[in-house]
């Protein structure tokens, strides 16, 4: 049966309905962060109430319990939005050949430009989630950056035996504990970019020099009597003593 115009166009209308209701959700739903994260800046994480945010943007508060449940939902937003903004301008795609070495520098000076260029607001929205959160219990940066940890492991980049994931939590919370020292002082006491890059090369290379390593290699390990194993370090001194 041939379909006629008006039909036709009722067919292809929900879609264009569709799409229309979808941005002005998300436009709400940006306005309402937006009014969230300027409340945070001028009064406080702890003195601002979600009545205050409502007001704001201009919306109802069911509003904005629709959309965070809970106020430290506006601090998981704001750090998700940061990793998302750091991690396309890296653009690491499923045929990027650099290192990973290259994509977590490049990863790390991105996020340090937004904090630096927006330093009044991390100062004030970073501070209250570190404080508010559980910012290393298992944090989010840790599982974003394993991806790209583990398929190095699987490219023979790391050594034998490195947990990828492990490694992606190490350097997670040597970000968080470096932006943690940046933030708790002002003016910044750091640049947090280089403060950043070394915090990586010290994940990379660890902290004992290649001489130190040889020598304790060649070394003879005590081991305590009838466990056949190496002595840890508290037992060793025991021994000496």
């Amino acid at each position: 049966m041939p379909v006629t115009g008006s039909e036709s166009d009722g067919a292809a209308r929900p879609p264009v309905v569709s799409d229309r209701r979808a941005r002005r959700v998300a436009e709400r739903r940006d306005r309402v962060y937006g009014a969230a994260v300027e409340l945070f800046i001028e009064r406080g994480f702890d003195s601002t109430t979600m009545d205050e945010i409502a007001e704001r943007a201009d919306v109802a508060r069911a509003s904005v319990f629709n959309y965070y449940q809970r106020k430290v939902a506006f601090l998981d937003e704001w750090s998700a939005r940061r990793r998302r903004r750091a991690f396309s301008a890296v653009d690491t795609g499923p045929h990027d050949d650099r290192d990973v070495r290259q994509v977590l520098v490049l990863y790390m000076i991105e996020l340090a430009r937004i904090s630096e260029s927006t330093r009044v607001e991390t100062v004030a929205v970073m501070g209250a989630a570190i404080h508010s959160t559980d910012v290393l219990g298992d944090p989010p940066l840790a599982r974003a950056l394993a991806p790209i940890i583990i398929r190095a492991k699987l490219n023979g980049e790391l050594r034998a035996g490195v947990d990828a994931e492990q490694a992606a939590l190490l350097v997670a919370t040597g970000y968080f504990a470096t932006l943690a020292a940046w933030i708790n002082a002002d003016p910044a006491p750091f640049r947090l970019e280089a403060a950043l890059l070394q915090m990586l090369e010290l994940t990379f290379g660890g902290i004992l020099n290649e001489r130190n390593e040889t020598r304790r290699a060649s070394s003879s390990e005590p081991t305590v009597v009838g466990q056949g194993r190496a002595a840890a370090p508290a037992e060793r001194i025991r021994l000496v003593e």
